[in-house]
């Protein structure tokens, strides 16, 4: 049982058929064909940013790869083992491009989406006090949602992951020529996976990294 995304191109999103494609659809596969010796012995379960861990503590899934980003608070908070990291990314910000806004401390007083349960979320919080920035953080708890609001006009600036930034406009069917991804990063975030804390956790090697995974469903 392996944990993704709800729909991020390049990383997990389900195809016209429901199958899921992309880097964490990937990873989760090749593990399928290392414990099975079958690619096809994993099932999928889309999750949001906010159940994402839930589903994983209470094993509803086995490995969580979401395009998560790792932290020590992670591990140690909420008790998760954690994999290689798989992608770095970094926190930035998409605005209009008619907004003449091409620095981060322009968009002092603006209203900026961002997703409930990410990193981003507290990251938000933390870069406007140390930087002495007033922004109102719009919350969503989907990130779809987020994202469709942000291109109806809702917020100035969005709030995510560099890649996804470049990205979501495409995804979202507006023209890149209308936004501008801002060149400042204000995080550092390594992506990869997460399991359960276990006594005896199973172990699986894969090209150039060892994957630890609390014990797998016979019914995967």
């Amino acid at each position: 049982m392996c944990g993704v995304s709800t729909g991020f191109a390049g990383f997990s999103t389900p195809d016209s058929q429901g199958n899921f494609k992309g880097l964490d659809a990937d990873y989760c596969r090749a593990m399928g064909a290392a414990i099975f010796g079958d690619p096809a012995k994993v099932r999928f379960v889309a999750l949001t940013a906010q159940n994402r861990f839930t589903a994983l503590q209470s094993g509803e899934i086995d490995v969580l790869l979401r395009n998560s980003t790792q932290t020590y608070l992670r591990a140690v908070s909420i008790g998760l083992r954690i994999g290689p990291v798989n992608f770095y990314d970094g926190q930035g910000f998409v605005v209009k491009r008619d907004a003449k806004v091409d620095k981060v401390a322009g968009l002092n007083g603006a209203t900026v989406c961002v997703a409930q349960g990410t990193t981003h979320e507290v990251t938000l919080g933390d870069y406007a006090r140390a930087h002495n920035i007033t922004w109102s953080p719009v919350v969503f708890e989907r990130v779809d949602t987020m994202y469709q609001a942000f291109f109806s006009g809702r917020c100035d600036a969005h709030d995510a992951g560099r890649l996804r930034a470049r990205r979501r406009g495409r995804d979202r069917g507006a023209d890149p020529a209308d936004y501008q991804v801002l060149s400042e990063t204000i995080s550092k975030e390594p992506l990869g996976p997460f399991t359960r804390t276990v006594t005896k956790p199973g172990r699986i090697s894969l090209p150039g990294c060892t994957m630890v995974w609390s014990r797998p469903r016979s019914s995967a």
